[in-house]
Order: structure tokens, then C-alpha cells, then sequence
């Protein structure tokens, strides 16, 4: 396969995940209406479910952006002489969320 056929599947596959993304954000804004209903009644059934999708979500996202860390770390390695050092800030960006997002997810997993 040529270069343009690898760089269109790479683009379609990332048009999938950013569907996927759209949806984590949707179940999101779920999650916060269940978060309202527990509020409201003070039952922990609805905490719990929404803790879930939180936890779902999260996970979800840290796979996306794993794969755009191991792609900007691909692309570093490509990189000429001159983009090396805007390529080590972006994977340093990538990582930086890889991070947080695992903070996020301790915190939902670990959160009273």
C-alpha cells in the first residue's frame, strides 16, 4: 500500500473515534442527569450507575488517547530534524492527558 491509501484508512479510523468520542460525551451528559437524580433523592443507586458510566467513559477516552500518544510518538520518530521539537511537545501534551485521565479514573473508582 502507498503512503495516500495508509494516511486515508489512518483519517477514517480517526473519524470513528471521534464518533466514539461524541457519544462518551453524550453518556456523560447521562451520567450527570442520574448524578441529578441522586442529588434529588439521596438514593445510591443512582450514584453507583452514574459512577459506572463515568468509570466507562473514562476508560474509553484513556484508549483513545493511548492511541493518539503511540501516533504522535510514530510520527516523532518520522519527524525531520526541524519538527522534532513540536513533535516532542505534542507527545508531551499526549501524555500529560494519558496522565490525567488516569487521575480521573482513580479518583471514580476511589471517590466516597
Amino acid at each position: 500500500m502507498n503512503d495516500t491509501t495508509n494516511e486515508i484508512k489512518r483519517l477514517k479510523f480517526e473519524e470513528l473515534l471521534w464518533i466514539i468520542f461524541a457519544i462518551i460525551s453524550l453518556l456523560n451528559v447521562y451520567g450527570d442527569k442520574i448524578e441529578e437524580e441522586y442529588v434529588t433523592t439521596n438514593q445510591e443507586t443512582y450514584q453507583d450507575k452514574s459512577n459506572k458510566i463515568f468509570k466507562i467513559t473514562l476508560i474509553v477516552t484513556l484508549l483513545i488517547y493511548i492511541y493518539f500518544f503511540i501516533r504522535n510518538y510514530k510520527a516523532l520518530e518520522k519527524a525531520s530534524y526541524h519538527e522534532k521539537r513540536l513533535y516532542e511537545i505534542e507527545l508531551l501534551g499526549s501524555s500529560f492527558l494519558i496522565a490525567g485521565i488516569l487521575l480521573l479514573i482513580y479518583f471514580q473508582t476511589y471517590q466516597n
